[in-house]
């Protein structure tokens, strides 16, 4: 049977029509180019590239992205080759920051001043498999998906993702608090999910995929969209908004998860499942998608709740997205004085003006959120029981603390932004390098003061190696898992001293003086499940294999875990009993690993003895 040869066309019209949805497509181009000169000419048509270089290449610094496609002349092959090489040189210098803690801070300017061009392929890099332990999955074997260091690769591809989106938003935040203030309502509370490595284009992204659902489901009631028809209404527009975005799940939420701190982030508030949320989140969609389809809407500082302000030829209304109460004309003052009221409870009105009805600028708005935030916070500590609400609390409190020092330069309190340990490249390539230059000197100094100790102290550190042959003996090691003997949380070591290397105040905080070896004894620096890192005497440790639960509970409560482990360690037993080390880990405990396997293999019946002392001490 001969195969039939078709046209050099057929074959690029067909090659067009491959998915994009990852990279086998490109993988079969690649193929074409290395067959018979006829599908190797379909391959190298310029346009069979076009689909797969916008699947994959979603940011891009504009600047750079127009003078590549101008150079270039739109050749998406040539484009993509170039892309692709920014790609390998990201993820190269990415790999040097992980396997290599010294100088870090200074290493990250290489991939900060590639800046968007390597967003996505660091993205791809952030969501990589991970071990089948850490997923909820241990019965499984085949981890054959899974990349060598997974754990640590995401850690620090998420770092860099931050590192990048919040060099972005602190940019925008200069300008929405600057006399201009020309900044979008989108684009402003968009940049507040940076400090969960979210940019602002992603954002964009999934609200352009609500506005595509939400026009479709307007046509299909058969809501004239076209301000130039004389069907055109623009009230009843409004309202059909308001009907579709309610049934897609935007609403408002009840009393017990109004205050979730995820409530204020676009990145958690647009997603399917989280869609019941505060006033500002829902106005923020409605104006969105308003804003899509033509409509001149924005926010309003109203008194008691956030609604949106629509502008008309026929008279100014005001928009609520938390009822289904008909739209408020701006210019009937008994309506509004009657809204003001409801929200209120009856009590005395607040004078109503042109500031509480009218358009609000985005550094009002922002104002507002950040309150937002400082009141789910304190929430949040209260009553939220979730481990991971500690991480949220800490990125949120040093969200605010980056934002307010733009806001307030006139009351500078002297609190200062602090980055959390989550984020340890913050301190050089967002506050001193991007953050410090937009202040006035009597903030800059002290921050920059603050900034440069950290760095001081994180030099050193980076240089600092625990070896076993320089100190006394030290029973445990990094990557054992264990339950405390008094307070019966399960934690991970990632960390020891030989003996308490703690402040004098602490020590007596914390009785250790009263403890059976007092100061004299090993320390260890540990995760524990309910997400705080912990500095636990040698003698309160009980060793454990840890279950499924467990390894999942300490992967989920701490992003940094990932970061200092890879693993369950393989020490040809049917039970691991230890993590693997990260890269860092070994160059900082470089016996442990050693010591670790040797431990586990000696102590084979480890774990039902440590089972009927750990039973014994909590009954």
């Amino acid at each position: 049977m001969t195969i039939p040869t078709f046209p050099v066309e057929i074959y690029s019209e067909i090659l067009k029509h491959i998915p994009t949805t990852d990279d086998s497509g490109v993988k079969l181009l690649l193929a074409f180019l290395q067959s018979n000169s006829r599908l190797r000419a379909a391959a190298l048509a310029p346009e069979v590239w076009e689909p797969h270089y916008h699947a994959r290449y979603v940011h891009s610094v504009e600047e750079r992205e127009r003078q590549r496609r101008d150079a270039a002349g739109n050749n998406w092959r040539q484009l993509y080759i170039q892309r692709r090489t920014l790609d390998r040189k990201a993820l190269q210098s990415l790999d040097e920051i992980r396997k290599d803690r010294r100088d870090r801070h200074n290493k990250v300017a290489t991939i900060t001043d590639f800046s968007f061009d390597i967003w996505d392929a660091i993205r791809q890099e952030s969501r990589i498999p991970i071990p089948l332990c850490f997923r909820g999955s241990y019965g499984e074997q085949d981890e054959s998906a899974v990349p060598p260091d997974a754990l640590p690769r995401q850690f620090w591809a998420n770092t860099i993702l931050g590192v990048i989106a919040r060099r972005q938003a602190v940019g925008i935040w200069g300008r929405t608090f600057s006399e201009q203030g020309d900044v979008p309502f989108e684009e402003a509370l968009a940049s507040l999910s940076s400090v969960y490595s979210v940019s602002v284009k992603e954002i964009t992204v999934m609200l352009d995929d609500i506005f595509e659902h939400c026009k479709q489901e307007l046509q299909k009631l058969a809501v004239c969209l076209d301000p130039n028809d004389s069907a055109y209404d623009l009230w009843e527009l409004c309202i059909q908004i308001r009907s579709v975005l309610r049934d897609m799940g935007f609403r408002v939420a009840n009393s017990h998860r109004f205050s979730r701190l995820f409530s204020q982030f676009p990145h958690s508030f647009l997603l399917p499942g989280h869609r019941d949320t505060i006033p500002m989140s829902l106005i923020y969609v409605f104006v969105s998608i308003c804003t899509r389809l033509g409509i001149n809407a924005s926010p309003v500082n109203f008194p008691g709740s956030v609604l949106a302000h629509v502008a008309s030829s026929d008279g100014n209304i005001l928009f609520d997205m938390c009822s289904a109460r008909r739209p408020l004309r701006t210019s009937n003052t008994a309506d509004l004085q009657s809204f003001v009221r409801s929200q209120v409870g009856g009590a005395t009105v607040t004078v109503l003006n042109e500031e509480s009805t009218g358009p609000a600028d985005s550094a009002t708005m922002l104002s507002r959120a950040f309150n937002n935030i400082m009141s789910f916070i304190r929430f949040e500590r209260m009553h939220d029981e979730d481990p991971a609400s500690l991480e949220r609390r800490e990125k949120s409190f040093y969200l605010i603390t980056l934002c307010r020092l733009l806001f307030i330069q006139n009351q500078f309190d002297g609190l200062l932004p602090s980055p959390p340990h989550t984020m340890p490249l913050d301190d050089r390539a967002v506050i001193l390098d991007v953050l410090a230059p937009l202040l006035p000197e009597h903030i800059r100094s002290p921050l920059q003061d603050a900034c440069e100790e950290r760095l001081r102290d994180a030099a050193v550190k980076s240089t600092k190696v625990y070896s076993r042959k320089d100190v006394g003996k030290v029973d445990y090691f990094v990557g054992l898992c264990f339950r405390h003997t008094e307070f019966q949380y399960t934690g991970c070591i990632f960390g020891w001293d030989a003996t308490c290397n703690a402040s004098e105040e602490w020590i007596r905080e914390m009785k250790v003086d009263r403890l059976k070896h007092g100061r004299d004894q090993p320390f260890y620096v540990a995760y524990a499940d309910d997400a705080h890192s912990r500095y636990v005497a040698q003698e309160n440790i009980i060793p454990v294999v840890p279950s499924e639960a467990d390894l999942r509970r300490l992967y989920l409560s701490r992003s940094a875990f990932g970061r200092n482990f890879t693993g369950l360690a393989d020490d040809g037993l049917a039970h691991p009993g230890r993590l693997s080390m990260s890269d860092e880990m070994r160059a900082v405990y470089p016996d442990d690993d050693d010591f670790g396997r040797k431990w586990v293999q000696e102590n084979r019946n480890w774990e039902c003895q440590n089972q009927e002392k750990f039973k014994s001490l909590t009954t």
